[in-house]
């Protein structure tokens, strides 16, 4: 049952909000607006699957600077959570593709969007330097899943590299996010929502203020390493508990 009304939520909210995202968004040139859309979209979504969730760590970032967010991937919902739960403006890179959707895509680009072609290296590569110039020229931050897919089994997945170099060539701070816990309320190859309590830790920027490109090996293992070590102390924590409570 709770899968229908997430899924009606899910289109009533679009419904709602992507006209007003595409008017307003063709006069918010910083996208400050919609961005307030479209998080107000995103808790309403939230909310509609039934899970809870805290943040700790907000107090490690100023809303009002840019960062470069990097999360794990367990859920189709951590998407959604990184909009609701980060204060920042954020904006995504996403597939050409999805622009491609009547309604939906014309609200992406309304909104800020950064379209990313994948057709082929050169284009891909062009796409990237044009994603560098908008983050350059603009106020808001961006979330990236540099896993580049979901993990089915909660262990972190290797990074790829695309998110960190866009990091430095842009010179944004990268800021490590952990969700724990989504994996369990839609877990990926399911369409069956979980009611659970999920946490998010946003942890301390790392600066990327005069690195070049040759620093991105050491830039993504770092903020790995920030981010599986949360999911291990979880994990231990979990596994006392759970022998604690089997005693």
């Amino acid at each position: 049952m709770r899968v229908f009304w997430f899924l009606f939520n899910l289109v009533l909210s679009v419904s709602v909000f992507s006209i007003p995202i595409i008017a307003v968004g063709c006069f918010d040139k910083n996208k400050y607006y919609t961005g307030k859309l479209i998080k107000m979209w995103a808790q309403w979504v939230i909310w509609s699957t039934g899970i809870n969730y805290e943040v700790y760590g907000l107090d490690n970032i100023d809303p009002d600077k840019q960062y470069i967010f990097m999360c794990n991937h367990e859920s189709a919902l951590d998407i959604l959570l990184g909009v609701a739960a980060i204060p920042s403006n954020i904006v995504f890179l996403a597939k050409k593709e999805l622009f491609r959707i009547p309604v939906f895509g014309w609200a992406m680009r309304a909104a800020g969007m950064i379209e990313i072609d994948r057709q082929n290296s050169e284009i891909a590569r062009k796409s990237v330097s044009e994603a560098v110039e908008t983050l350059i020229h603009s106020p808001f931050s961006t979330l990236i899943y540099p896993e580049g897919t979901r993990s089915d089994s909660g262990e972190l997945l290797p990074f790829k590299k695309g998110g960190f170099i866009l990091a430095i060539r842009t010179q944004l701070p990268v800021v490590p996010i952990t969700i724990l816990g989504s994996g369990g309320v839609l877990p990926k190859g399911t369409f069956t929502i979980k009611k659970s309590h999920i946490k998010m830790i946003i942890d301390n920027p790392i600066p990327t203020l005069g690195m070049d490109i040759n620093n991105k090996d050491q830039l993504l293992q770092d903020c790995r390493n920030i981010i599986n070590q949360n999911l291990e102390h979880a994990k231990a924590d979990h596994e006392t508990k759970y022998e604690l409570y089997s005693a």
